[in-house]
This record gives C-alpha cells, structure tokens and sequence, in this order.
C-alpha cells in the first residue's frame, strides 16, 4: 500500500524566531544553506510516494522556491488560520485525498535521522528533555500511552513525542481527532486505543521549534567547504583546514583583536590539535548570519535599517585602527594581480576562452580577462591615510552573525593575511566593502543557496536570473541609499571591486560546475550594471 507524508507546517514561527527571521513557517527556516523542507523531503523520498506540505493561508512562497517546491514533487496545502495542529491534519487529509493510503506526519519543525521509517502505526519518542513540556508519553513493551500522573522525568519509561507518525488507517485517525475536539495528542491517544503504536527511536532527533533548540541543532548541520572542515559542540565550534597558514592567520587575528573590538567577535580560545591539522576554537554563538537572513528571511525594511547600523557600527570602530607606518599596499595585487592569477587558472582547468567576447542576457560584452583589466582600473589607488585599517578582509554576509536582541554583529572567518601572503590584520578597507556589496547587490549568497536560473548558450555565452523578490529589492535600496564606515558604494569602488571578487572566485568553485558558470554569468552582470554606472556620471 502507498504512504504519503504530510509534513504539518501551517503555523507560524513563535515570536522570538520571528524576531530573528521573520514572519515564516517552521519548514521554511534555513538550515545548512537550504530551507527545512529540502531536507525533510531528502530524509523521507525514499519510502513514501506522495510529500504533502501544509503552509498557512495567507503565506506565498517566492517564484523560486515554487519552482524548488515543484522540482522536488511536493504538494501544497495553504491552511485557514485559527484551526489547532489536529484540525489542521484533519483539513490538509481531507483536501489532499490522503485517506485512501498509508498516512505518515512529520511536524514542520522537525527533522529526525536513523528512524525506522517503514514501520506502521507508530510514532517516533525521544528521553524526554529538562527543557520540553509537549507531547510527553510512557513507553512500555515497545507501545506508546498516555502519560499519568505518575510520571516524572526520572522514569525510564517517560518519554517526548519526537514529532513523526505513521497511521495505516487515516479515516479512523480523522475520526480519533475529530471525537478529540481537535486535539491531535488526544486523537493520537484514541487511535492508539484499538490499534497499538509502536515506539520509534530515531539516531538523531533536531528540534527547529524553539529559538534554543533551533541554534542547537543548526549548529549539527554544517556547511563547511572542501578545504575547510568544522567541528561545533553546545560551547565552541573548532575550525581546521588543509592551509595551516590560512589558520594560523586567522587565529593571529582573532588573538590580537583590540580589546574595543572583541565585542564583535566570538571569544577566542586558543589553538587546538585535530584529526585534519591545527585549528583554533571560538565560542558557539547562538545566532544566524546575514547570509540566512537574507536569502531565507522576511524581515522587514524596518529590521534591515537596524543591520546596516550594526554593521556600519562594526566597520567604524575598525577603521579607528589605521596601519602602521610602512604597512605594506597591497591593492593592486588584491584585486587586479589575484584575478588575473585566477582567471588564468580557470582557463588551466575548464578550458574556457578567457580572451574571448562575452554576452550576457543577450548583449555583448568584452572578453573575462578584459572585464577584469577594466574593473582593476576603476579601483582609485589605495590612500594610506584614509584606506588602509584595520579589516576583516572577508566582510560577507556569510562571516557575519546578527544578534537581533543587541542590535550588534559578531564577525567571523577573517582573512588575516594579505594578498602575498603576510600575515596582518591591516589591509585597505574598500575590500572589506567590496566584499559587503557581493553580498548585497552581487547576490552571491543566493547563488550558492540554488536561487537562479541560468541558461548556457556558449562557454562565455549565458543567460542568468536571479531571485527578484520585493524583500530582497527593498534590502539592496536601502543599502544602495547609504554610506559604511563613512564610504558611499562610489567613493569605495564598490562596483568594481564586487566584479573582481566574482571573476577571483570561479576556480574556487570547481566543485560545482553549473554554481561556477552561474557566478561567471553574475560577474558579467555586475559588469555591466559597473559600466552602464559610469556612462551615466
């Protein structure tokens, strides 16, 4: 007999996650660069033949994540406001014709790893949590009842419902739920009445529901590339990489941060031997970076004022800092020397023609390497009084977190090292900058999260689209419509600087051809929004 999956996510986000990423279902929360329900798809595919998601009546989902939804074969179900979760189930069976199989129920909010997902008529149980007050039953000769009075947190037998269920006979469950007065725990327990449910461990339970338990379990979803590799527990996240020097800089960065500025970073604590090399370890800090923020979230223009604040806050207290005397510039090979390099290397390894013309959404455009000359050449020389700072030197939106309670973000993943290699937490503050503006108007954040459409017409021939929607165009005007750290876009060169981070970047993601064309596509975006800007000065 088929099966099908309702996972129940037509109620809000309480309103401390709110708080941080807007008004969004709990199976739209990003996790690991991906929406919730990428992953419960993913964990569940193979054993049913039908994925139902229940979403609230009035929320829509962007153009992209309907064409997502629609790529991955999951069914929407858009759910009245006001109804309980029982009552919700109850609608979303009825209105997908989902009484005539096998009916499993995955809550919205919740992913589990390892669970027997074949088993019939059972439900998934958890020891119960210090910290849980849903859900709680007794688990006795392998079958789940109703917790009594009796029941205390030391018994072996109490336990948490987990959040996963599997009915062989969804008709009676809609009755059980019904008798019940809406209540899907009291419906659960009358199901359970004529037929026995079974208790399923799962390996690996992670809760979204709550702002605690959601960083909690976030943070045993990580997303670390090839090179680098991560390790977080509830205290600290311990970084490594291939590049010992790389690491060793970053720590040096962290270690010496003036004491002003160590407010907007996680604490340092020291360096750490591991399995892949030296790393060093830092605080876990319990906060999204701008990066979910703004390809996963609905935050209002309101909420986005308060971020830049935060960040132009951040990048004025770093820019109090100048280089010392003789601190060496290196602006020339950040950003003309180290594209060409790249450039060159992309041609090494794929075989594109980094000499020949170029044409983006159908119109012509010289060739990489000349886009790269022409945009190293529209960066001013470095000043030293006025460039050259103390910096991040990799001031995107995935290296910066947001405490929304502190209006204040807290840095990580610094550069530490200068173009040639020399370890100094200096550099010329325009990179910084440049890197802020990839993020914001070079979208690089929604490129790596698969929210683009890109056509191949030829190797430097593309078509690219990128997601339009009214939260991210109102974030990029009121970006575009300010200064950081006392620098418009113009006077940083910011165009130009965001086009040769695009160019620098295209070997680096070798690992994924098609990303790697759809960032190539997107520096010739850039390119020509840079140079349609300057004619029109």
């Amino acid at each position: 007999m088929s099966r099908a999956l309702i996972i129940a996510s037509a109620a809000y986000i309480d309103a401390e996650l709110q708080a941080e990423f807007g008004r969004l279902p709990p199976s739209f929360l990003p996790i690991g660069n991906r929406r919730l329900f990428v992953h419960q798809h993913a964990a569940f595919r193979e054993t049913v033949s039908r994925v139902i998601l229940s979403l609230p009546d009035d929320f829509n989902p962007g153009p992209l994540d309907i064409e997502l939804l629609d790529e991955l074969g999951i069914e929407i179900v858009h759910v009245p406001g006001g109804l309980s979760l029982g009552q919700s189930i109850v609608y979303v069976i009825n209105v997908a014709a989902a009484a005539g199989e096998q009916l499993a129920i995955l809550h919205g909010d919740t992913l589990l790893r390892g669970v027997g997902h074949a088993a019939s008529d059972a439900v998934s149980v958890a020891p119960l949590p210090s910290n849980y007050a849903w859900g709680e039953v007794r688990v006795e000769d392998g079958a789940v009842h109703p917790a009594d009075d009796a029941s205390h947190r030391d018994d072996p037998a109490s336990a948490v419902l987990s959040g996963y269920f599997v009915f062989t006979e969804p008709v009676r469950l809609v009755q059980a739920i019904t008798r019940a007065g809406g209540s899907f725990l009291a419906g659960l327990h009358g199901y359970g009445q004529s037929s026995k449910l079974r208790a399923l461990a799962a390996a690996e339970w992670l809760d979204f529901g709550h702002a605690n338990t959601y960083h909690q379990s976030r943070g045993r979803v990580t997303t670390q590339r090839a090179f680098n590799d991560l390790h977080a527990t509830p205290r600290l996240v311990v970084k490594s990489a291939r590049d010992t020097a790389k690491i060793a800089a970053e720590a040096r960065w962290f270690d010496r941060l003036p004491p002003p500025l160590r407010a907007y970073a996680p604490a340092f604590l020291g360096m750490r031997d591991t399995a892949s090399g030296p790393g060093y370890a830092l605080e876990y800090l319990y906060l999204p970076t701008l990066a979910d923020l703004f390809v996963f979230g609905r935050l209002t223009p309101m909420a986005w004022g308060h971020i830049f604040d935060a960040c132009d806050e951040y990048l004025t207290a770093c820019i109090a800092y100048p280089a010392p005397p003789g601190t060496a510039d290196d602006a020339e090979a950040l950003y003309g020397g180290k594209a060409r390099q790249r450039l060159e290397e992309l041609a090494r390894t794929t075989g594109i023609d980094i000499d020949a013309a170029c044409r983006f959404n159908g119109q012509h455009l010289p060739s990489l390497r000349r886009m790269a000359e022409l945009a190293a050449q529209a960066v001013p020389a470095a000043e030293p009084g006025r460039h050259m700072r103390l910096v991040h030197g990799d001031f995107c939106f995935s290296n910066i977190l947001y405490d929304a309670r502190a209006s204040l973000v807290r840095v990580i993943d610094p550069r530490g090292v200068t173009a040639d290699g020399q370890a100094t937490p200096y550099g010329d503050v325009r990179y910084d900058l440049g890197k802020f503006h990839h993020s914001v108007v070079g979208r690089y954040d929604h490129i790596l999260a698969g929210y683009y459409r890109l056509q191949d017409h030829g190797p430097t021939d593309v078509t690219l689209d990128l997601r339009n929607d009214p939260e991210s165009r109102d974030v990029e005007a009121l970006y575009r419509a300010r200064s950081l750290a006392g620098f418009t876009i113009e006077s940083a060169a910011s165009h130009a600087v965001s086009v040769l981070l695009f160019l620098s970047m295209l070997p680096l993601h070798a690992d994924d051809a098609q990303r790697q064309r759809a960032l190539m596509a997107n520096a010739m975006r850039l390119f020509l929004a840079m140079e349609t800007r300057a004619a029109a000065a």
